[in-house]
């Protein structure tokens, strides 16, 4: 976290000339989540959360090319049994409420105001299965594409990836299921609105 911090404050240092044309948005997303990992027994039955709607809010300052902010999001999710392609899905026993302080950084623009941008930074997930709360420390990555849509507002279409340890505690694993991290796949639209 401290080195996220200490690169956050070179970047705004590096760019003195665009401080001036610093920009705050607010934006608001609505997603699909895909779980991965979590935990494995010898007979290759994972067990993980299953497939969330996701609900997002991300503020964020622009400083030329690069932006820096932070993004919460939140998901109910079922925890599924998969294997062989079968899936039994016990429906609300888990809550994810992440945290995301980011760093991106515009790689393409083209067209009338499109825009592609990298995102990374660390994420702070806390979950909560059946009233049990833990929490868990990964990385995130992600694509953005935004696109105008009126003077201060653009429309956004964003791909992430998150790693992190096991939603499954230690003592809640028997014999022969071995903890995984948890992978997150997603993909949610969104708005965005500057200030």
């Amino acid at each position: 976290m401290r080195t996220l911090i200490r690169l956050l404050a070179v970047v705004a240092l590096a760019v003195p000339g665009r401080i001036r044309a610093a920009q705050w948005g607010l934006s608001a997303e609505v997603g699909v989540a895909r779980f991965g990992g979590t935990a494995r027994d010898s007979s290759g039955a994972s067990l993980g959360p299953y497939r969330p709607t996701t609900f997002g809010v991300r503020v964020a300052r622009d400083l030329g090319p690069v932006r820096v902010g932070i993004g919460l999001m939140y998901a109910r999710t079922g925890l599924a049994g998969e294997q062989n392609q079968t899936a039994v899905v016990f429906y609300d026993r888990a809550s994810l409420l992440e945290a995301a302080p980011e760093i991106s950084l515009a790689v393409a623009r083209f067209g009338a105001g499109w825009v592609t941008r990298v995102e990374a930074g660390p994420s702070l997930s806390i979950w909560d299965v059946d009233g049990v709360s833990r929490t868990r420390v990964g990385g995130r990555g992600a694509v953005a594409f935004e696109w105008p849509l009126s003077g201060r507002c653009a429309g956004s279409l964003r791909a992430t990836g998150v790693v992190s340890g096991s939603v499954m505690n230690r003592d809640e694993t028997p014999a022969g299921v071995e903890r995984r991290a948890t992978r997150r796949g997603g993909i949610s639209i969104g708005l965005r609105y500057r200030l």
